[in-house]
């Protein structure tokens, strides 16, 4: 037996190991939860041997596009195939819903950073969506900080709104999640789901709008983060020590994650109008965290996308870990990101009707 085939051999189930691993729960099974991390990666090295072979005139390329096709589920459910795919605005639907991970609206280290800020509310002030999810939401009502639930209330001209609240610091200092609408809100709650340090990622938001003649429900959430910090991503290439212990705290992390993902899904379940779900997944779609939420719904990126669809700005080039998710009586005319620099994460936003 050749070492080109048992190399060959060792990619191809390394694919296939990346794409059906992770629809075993990462909580009993802890190594389907990295899998999928690496899928991009040997979905490459696979095609480079898979053309390389046929350049050869070897058979060992069969054992490459074998796994390729094994592989094709993942692929359609990582890149966007509609290059002319309309971008979201109010025309093209009969509402606009966007999803941003704020980052804490620009606060790093308890300072806030006015540059970031005057981004942040320009790129919001732009796209001007009629219903605004942010996760890692910061607000401040002492008067030498911002308070960005009014300001975002008032100069977006959201008449309702609804915030979570997880998290409250010095009094003043709220962290969690808010939903602004420009349609009313009959009803709103959060749903616990457990603990974060950062206040959002320790609630489900869940609220009932009224859109013309129709009720709609809108969950939104942060799911459970690797809370990772600028140490950690430096162990990513450190010792092996270091490693390994960043290892074992993501191992802790998708059992946590699979728990709050089995709960959103039975709330998208139960739901008894139709339900968006729209958020910071921190997990690609290649995932149990996807696979187990998103069954029977539409991703607004891949009806509409294009790419890899890139929303962590940091770490890999490959990271989708944000989403809007709508179940089927909702159409999807249209999807926008939007990249800019100085963002931890980038707005998503589609456009729907029913």
């Amino acid at each position: 037996m050749s070492k080109a085939f048992i190399f060959t051999s060792l990619v191809a189930l390394s694919l296939i190991l990346s794409c059906w691993l992770p629809y075993l729960n990462p909580g009993k099974w802890w190594l389907s939860g990295f899998a999928g991390l690496f899928f991009p990666i040997v979905l490459v090295i696979n095609l480079v041997y898979l053309i390389y072979w046929l350049i050869q005139k070897k058979p060992y390329w069969g054992l490459s596009l074998g796994a390729v096709l094994l592989s094709c589920r993942a692929l359609l459910l990582t890149f966007g195939h509609h290059p002319a795919g309309n971008a979201a605005n109010s025309q093209s639907g009969d509402f606009t819903i966007m999803s941003f991970n704020s980052s804490s609206m620009g606060l790093k280290n308890y300072t806030e950073d006015p540059a970031l800020q005057t981004s942040i509310y320009n790129t919001l002030q732009s796209a001007a969506p009629d219903i605004l999810c942010i996760q890692e939401f910061y607000t401040n009502s002492a008067p030498d900080h911002t308070d960005h639930l009014g300001a975002i209330q008032e100069k977006l001209h959201y008449p309702y709104r609804y915030f979570t609240r997880d998290k409250t610091k010095w009094n003043t200092w709220q962290y969690g999640i808010v939903l602004f609408s420009k349609y009313p809100i009959l009803s709103s709650c959060n749903i616990p789901c457990g603990h974060s340090e950062v206040g959002s990622g320790s609630s489900i938001l869940q609220a009932d709008i009224k859109i013309k003649e129709h009720t709609i429900r809108v969950f939104t959430a942060q799911l459970q983060s690797y809370m990772l910090r600028h140490k950690d991503y430096a162990a990513l290439q450190g010792e092996a020590t270091q490693a390994i212990g960043l290892a074992a705290r993501m191992k802790n992390t998708f059992g946590k994650r699979a728990v709050q993902a089995e709960q959103l899904a039975a709330l998208i379940k139960e739901s008894p109008y139709p339900a968006i779900v729209c958020g910071d997944f921190n997990d690609t779609p290649v995932s149990y965290t996807y696979n187990k939420i998103s069954p029977d719904m539409q991703d607004a990126f891949l009806q509409q996308g294009w790419g890899i669809g890139r929303t962590l700005s940091f770490l890999a080039p490959t990271l989708r870990i944000d989403y809007i998710l709508t179940q089927s009586p909702f159409h999807v005319n249209g999807f926008s990101s939007f990249p800019h620099k100085g963002f931890e994460h980038f707005p998503i936003m589609a456009s729907l009707s029913l």
